[in-house]
């Protein structure tokens, strides 16, 4: 913990009062620099007041987090003892404003004792309220420093000089004298006098000015003692020594006010000695005083000091013991307390990864193989040094962002990782916050090591700008790393925003190594990323999974099994959409290619049975139809065009059809059974089940697809065709070759075919509503199946 000396904050820090004291002192009378109920604060560098310690007890230095009573950490004195008091005790505002009284005449009297002496030396006319009008705003101890060099040749003049002489050989005069007696004795005696009385007065003059230089440089001390240590034994003894120095300054104006014939004969009546000397020693007693008043309130202070550390220090490695004690799931309030801070103003999502990950647990197993061949592709592993995996996916597979969570506590589990799952209202704001409190869930001690207190996740709430400092902050307060995982399934300035800044800083990253995977659709506001990786064209995960998962989610939704908010709701039914229209892509891909093998095989028999081909060139026809099939190129090249057209679907679910879905969902559930409705919450379907489903899926869902992709594929088959049989091939290699390569034509980007397609999106948009509606029964019935299947067994 780190302290600063500010101007008008005490560093002194004591015991709190307890209830039982008798101090009369009321807190509102307290002056600058102390905190109300008579103790000292320590002022802090972060302009904050620490907690005085407590008699019979501790606080900590956090002002949220409080401990019980430390028996290793006692006070280092009783703040009842009267000693402590008299030299702690703060002083009350009538003590205070004396003492300003007593500084604000020192200071008038001293610049009137600086122009007296002006004077009286230089013989010049000088304007003592010209001088105090300039003189307020200096430091008087530079003045009396400047006084100082200016006379400092007094005791140098040729009279100071020549008196010192006869002081040397006085003796040989007074011999002369006695021997002698004549008027020479006289005129002697008169010579000496009158260089005596000007050697005294050069004393004066010199001893004066010194005393003023010490003067000067009490005042601005003393001040500043007083300012430290605000007592009301201080301010007593500061305000006898500002009285004493008024009482010298005002016999010094006296002085020098006189003609110079009355200050030669005052200097030789009464020397400085005398006309000072019990003035100057009481000066000096008092100031001797106050120095070691002083003493004994640093020796407090530092006491002090030494207490709170250790206090501070036990209680920081009480509270990391505490929070690293913590047991999984449980959240202390202290981070209940940080968590509702971060999202003041987003309270609705500040729960949306427990939700999701309560909903997604229940399926999450059989994702593991897609997880793992994602891994493949797109590693996420903890990396030797700061790594960025950029993927690129239409529909993102939620449920992976848990099998990345799992595979982090298993690899490594000392390294902090947090992970985002897109949720239709999320900001770059929220998603920032979430990522903060599941680093400091996992990690609660941070808290105390990077001394972070509610003001700072306050201030990160009101400023995205500060809360993307704390999450750095805690990215690089671990020395092995952190790990990220984002997730985004839609468009949007904010997720524009997110993938831009993680992007940028781990190219710039100069901390400890953090690996940072993102998966997001295309999309060219997204930041341009030379690595980015295209999963769809890498691999699809069969919609047999995708769909029957998301079903299944929606359903256990309305059925109640868990609390989950708003938003979370969109963005399951959401799922559901997404991952059907998606997989009417293949259904696409899988009617034309049907379609096409159906036909070209329809159009050669025909033929072959007209005359107008032989079998030979109907069976290398049928390779080359079933070669171009098997064609990756040719194959993508017909899925992509598919899906660029299939992009003006909606990628949310429409409102209306949200509603529909939503009244046929409600009653298949209200038609089950209550006592079963709690199995389906933990059962899930088996691989053989998900085939059966999404098969029939499937064809519920052909008629659009067949109808927009498929009009005039006979035509364009047909056309093909023709020109295969009028130009005979070798040999059967050459003729599926030749086949592929007039297949790819039609087909291909510049082909007949594309120019069929139809642009009617109700086709779809039936198509995928008829699909989840048949899903949703499917779903719910091998549910139901496998609950059946169970009682049967243990009955």
């Amino acid at each position: 913990m780190s302290f600063s000396l500010r101007p008008n904050k005490t560093l002194f820090i004591r015991p709190k009062w307890s209830s039982s004291s008798s101090d009369p002192t009321p807190a509102a009378t307290a002056p600058q620099g102390t905190s109300p109920g008579g103790q000292l604060a320590l002022s802090r560098t972060n302009s904050d007041q620490i907690s005085p310690l407590q008699k019979t007890g501790r606080t900590s230095s956090a002002p949220w987090i409080t401990t019980a009573t430390t028996p290793w950490a006692p006070a280092p004195w009783n703040p009842d003892d009267l000693a402590v008091r008299r030299f702690s005790k703060p002083a009350i505002a009538t003590h205070t404003h004396a003492l300003t009284e007593h500084i604000g005449s020192a200071r008038r009297a001293y610049t009137k004792a600086f122009t007296a002496i002006h004077k009286s030396v230089a013989a010049k006319n000088i304007n003592v309220s010209a001088v105090l009008a300039s003189s307020t705003g200096e430091d008087v101890a530079e003045a009396a420093l400047g006084l100082y060099d200016a006379d400092a040749s007094v005791d140098k003049s040729g009279a100071s000089r020549f008196v010192d002489t006869l002081q040397h050989y006085h003796g040989v005069f007074d011999v002369l004298c006695q021997t002698d007696f004549s008027f020479l004795t006289l005129i002697w005696g008169g010579m000496k006098l009158i260089l005596i009385m000007a050697k005294n007065r050069g004393d004066l003059l010199v001893k004066i000015t010194d005393m003023l230089v010490d003067v000067g440089m009490a005042l601005s001390r003393v001040e500043m003692l007083v300012k430290l240590y605000p007592t009301t034994r201080m301010v007593e003894l500061t305000a006898k020594l500002y009285a004493a120095f008024l009482e010298f300054l005002e016999e010094v104006i006296a002085l020098f006010q006189r003609s110079a014939v009355r200050q030669l004969f005052s200097s030789l009546v009464q020397p400085f000695e005398d006309k000072f000397g019990r003035v100057m020693d009481r000066i000096q007693r008092v100031e001797g005083w106050i120095q070691k008043d002083a003493m004994v309130l640093h020796a407090m202070q530092s006491a002090s000091m030494a207490h709170h550390q250790l206090d501070s220090l036990l209680q920081r490695r009480h509270m990391e013991a505490t929070l690293r004690g913590t047991p999984e799931g449980f959240v202390p309030d202290l981070l209940l307390k940080i968590k509702d801070t971060l999202f003041q103003g987003f309270e609705s999502q500040a729960d949306h990864h427990e939700s999701l990950a309560a909903t997604y647990g229940v399926t999450s197993s059989a994702w593991k193989p897609w997880f793992a061949e994602e891994q493949r592709h797109l590693p996420s592993n903890l990396a030797p040094k700061a790594r960025l995996t950029h993927g690129l996916c239409d529909a993102p597979d939620f449920q992976h962002a848990l099998q990345w969570k799992d595979q982090q506590k298993a690899q490594s589990p000392h390294v902090p990782s947090a992970y985002i799952i897109w949720t239709p209202d999320m900001t770059a704001h929220s998603a920032i916050a979430s990522l903060i409190f599941q680093i400091i869930q996992q990690k609660p001690a941070v808290v105390s090591e990077r001394n972070l207190d509610m003001r700072m996740f306050a201030r990160a709430n009101v400023s995205v700008t500060a809360l993307w400092n704390l999450f750095v902050d805690l990215m690089k307060s671990h020395a092995d790393g952190c790990l990220i995982y984002i997730s985004i399934g839609s468009i949007g300035p904010d997720e524009f925003a997110v993938v831009e800044k993680f992007v940028r800083a781990v190219r710039a990253w100069d901390g400890p190594p953090v690996s940072v995977t993102i998966i997001h659709p295309f999309h060219e506001g997204f930041v341009a990323d030379d690595a980015v990786i295209d999963i769809d064209g890498i691999y699809d995960v069969h919609p047999s999974l995708t769909t029957t998962d998301a079903l299944q989610h929606v359903l256990m939704l309305e059925l109640d099994l868990h609390d989950v908010p708003p938003t979370i709701r969109a963005l399951l039914w959401d799922a559901v959409w997404r991952e059907t229209r998606y997989a009417i892509i293949g259904v696409s891909f899988r009617q034309l290619t049907r379609a096409v093998q159906d036909v070209a095989a329809a159009l050669a028999r025909r033929r072959v049975e007209d005359g107008e081909m032989g079998e030979a060139d109907e069976a290398a026809w049928l390779a080359g139809v079933g070669r171009w099939m098997d064609h990756k190129v040719a194959s993508e090249n017909v899925r992509e065009q598919m899906q660029r057209h299939l992009d003006m679907i909606d990628l949310s679910l429409p409102e209306d059809a949200r509603k529909s879905l939503g009244r046929h969902v409600k009653l298949l559930v209200f038609r089950i059974d209550a006592d079963r409705v709690r199995a389906l919450g933990t059962t899930t379907l088996t691989q053989r089940q998900r085939d059966g489903v999404w098969e029939r899926m499937e064809v519920a869902m052909s008629e659009g697809p067949r109808a927009m992709f498929c009009g005039k594929v006979e035509e364009t088959v047909a056309d093909a065709l023709d020109v295969f049989t009028e130009v005979p091939s070798r040999n059967p290699r050459q003729a599926a070759t030749a086949v592929l390569k007039l297949l790819d034509e039609r087909f291909g980007w510049e082909g007949s075919w594309k120019e069929s397609i139809l642009g009617d999106a109700e086709l779809i948009v039936k198509s995928i509503l008829e699909g989840i509606v048949m899903g949703f029964e499917l779903v719910a019935e091998a549910l139901l199946e496998d609950d059946e299947e169970g009682e049967e067994a243990s009955g």
